[in-house]
């Protein structure tokens, strides 16, 4: 016998769906025989291509086997081969080769180039007040 759900649970579960669609997701795969990568397109536009060679799960598959990748429907899951020889979670895969340190100060950084007005009259009041202030020398004891 089929479960039904509310009207309250569907409406959440369609918003959730939203959601996930709007963050960036991986869309397809495939790999790139003549330069041996394997590349991940995102939903923004972004390719991530990867040495499978670096990946312990992909390092020892034939490469027939890597020019059969699937990506899950959900964006997060990556399928080798007819026979799903391999399977690999993207999310695991991209921050075991992109370290979240690493990653957390490349977007800070891009966030922090960002220019707008708000931010160009801050720096001007900044500015007028004398700037920002000289770093303390600190004696050596």
């Amino acid at each position: 016998m089929a479960s039904r759900i509310s009207q309250d649970d569907y409406k959440q579960a369609l918003a959730r769906g939203r959601q996930a669609l709007a963050e960036p997701h991986v869309v397809s795969a495939r790999y790139i025989l003549h330069a041996r990568v394997l590349e991940l397109a995102y939903s923004n536009g972004l390719a991530l291509r990867i040495d499978p060679k670096e990946v312990p799960a992909l390092k020892d598959l034939p490469r027939q086997v890597l020019a059969q990748a699937y990506v899950t429907p959900g964006g997060d899951g990556l399928l080798f081969g007819e026979e799903e020889t391999a399977t690999i979670s993207i999310p695991g895969l991209v921050a075991r080769l992109i370290p979240v340190d690493i990653a957390r100060r490349t977007v800070a950084a891009a966030r922090g180039s960002v220019r707008s007005e708000n931010k160009a009259e801050a720096a001007r009041r900044n500015g007028a007040k004398g700037g920002r202030p000289a770093k303390a020398d600190l004696a050596l004891a």
